[in-house]
């Protein structure tokens, strides 16, 4: 597909690809993939809402059937995110091919090449951080075969499931067919977490690779009106005035080209933007609801199963952090775009010609509003609002606990 894509971004393709989301897959792939895994996602989440159906007590005794349900959603989220957005995705790596070929000079190619490596190394570190997080929750059911085989009691220890739910059959005959089971919806649902959020992680990445790129060139600027002024101290012929305005010409056309890619880097975190706004609002809302469901089902064990509680505290941690991963790198578009506003405030204005202080103060104008990644257009992802998320999950906790 692109040059640039196929070079620094293969990681993220072949995550992709895994649940059949890249542009240019086989048709039949793409619809073959999704299928399978929408299938067995589905299947799970039909057997935990009859579940939660037939033993429906109370919230805090149906904790664990409604975080299972919930956290089965925002996988399906996720894929259908990819898969119904695909040309949405395509625009994007289409737009960061575009890029790689206009961001010409030696030192934009070489941020831009630092931050795509950064990413590369940011996506590597996230996939491995929540596979081994996956396998050590897989290995809680097999926690008593292993006890029997290392410290064995004149009794097998009784199974253990990752997911209490009753298939309709014997669970204890069909213990290994019901595992096998459980760990293939368990590795599909976080396999789409991680290509979702490496995929995010990876245009918000380009975006302020854009951007430092921009405030490179800006500094740059800089230094040349630093030089250009030790040249009108020493040059006092005739020669002077026309020096001096080949340079401010060669200034104006920078800059020029300064708003045009600084266009071009807004028009792309727009789009990214409009892409995965609604993707963003819905995610915050689910793992909002869980983070507060599982606070309940911790406290509600807090004095009757500490194993089980461990647990559930686990993947408390866990949603928090994909709050986090939702919230950073918005917060990180607002500096690094507000950062431009700080670069072109701080260049040596005064010592330019009028039509390039005109330029400058229409970019100057334009970054004094950061860019932004919202959810559902009416919120703001940003660290500070991730505050506030906790807060909220905190509050919904509270509510919760009081319907018990």
């Amino acid at each position: 597909m692109q040059s640039a894509v196929k070079h620094y971004y293969n990681i993220n393709k072949i995550l992709i690809t895994k649940i059949g989301g890249w542009p240019t897959q086989n048709n039949f792939i793409k619809i073959l993939l999704p299928t399978i895994i929408t299938t067995v996602l589905f299947s799970q989440a039909f057997f935990e809402f009859v579940q939660l159906t037939r033993t429906w007590r109370s919230i805090t005794q149906d904790c664990e059937c409604l975080i299972v349900l919930l956290v089965l959603i925002i996988g399906g989220t996720k894929l259908f995110t990819i898969i119904l957005s695909n040309k949405n995705i395509e625009r994007l790596l289409s737009l960061i091919d575009y890029h790689w070929r206009i961001f010409t000079h030696s030192m934009e190619i070489q941020i831009m090449h630092d931050y795509a490596i950064r990413g590369r190394k940011i996506t590597i570190s996230y996939i491995f951080i929540i596979y081994t997080l996956m396998c050590f929750y897989l290995l809680i059911p097999v926690t008593p075969q292993l006890l029997n085989i290392i410290k064995p009691l004149n009794k097998s220890r009784p199974y253990k499931y990752l997911f209490d739910v009753d298939y309709g059959i014997d669970k204890e005959i069909y213990y290994y067919p019901i595992l096998i089971y459980s760990y293939l919806t368990t590795v599909m649902n976080i396999s789409i977490l991680v290509v979702v959020d490496t995929s995010y992680m990876m245009f918000v990445q380009h975006a302020c690779s854009l951007f430092a790129a921009i405030g490179h060139r800006l500094e740059n600027i800089t230094l040349d009106l630093n030089s250009k002024k030790n040249n009108q101290l020493i040059n006092k012929d005739d020669l002077t005035d026309y020096i001096q305005y080949d340079k401010d010409d060669d200034i104006y056309h920078e800059l020029v080209l300064v708003l045009w890619k600084h266009q071009l880097s807004i028009e792309y975190v727009c789009f990214l933007d409009s892409s995965f706004t609604m993707y963003s609002f819905k995610l915050i809302f689910l793992t909002i609801i869980i983070t507060s469901f599982l606070g309940v089902q911790i406290l509600s064990l807090l004095n009757h199963n500490k194993e089980e509680m461990i647990r559930y505290i686990a993947m408390c941690i866990g949603a928090f952090v994909h709050l986090f991963v939702l919230n950073y790198p918005g917060q990180r578009i607002i500096d690094y775009s507000t950062d431009i506003f700080h670069k072109a405030y701080n260049m040596l204005w005064y010592k330019m010609s009028r039509r390039s202080t005109q330029l400058l103060s229409i970019l100057l104008h334009r970054c004094f509003v950061p860019c932004t990644l919202t959810a559902g257009k009416i919120y703001v992802l940003s660290m500070t609002n991730y505050a506030s998320m906790v807060q909220a999950c905190m509050s919904y906790f509270t509510a919760f606990s009081s319907f018990n």
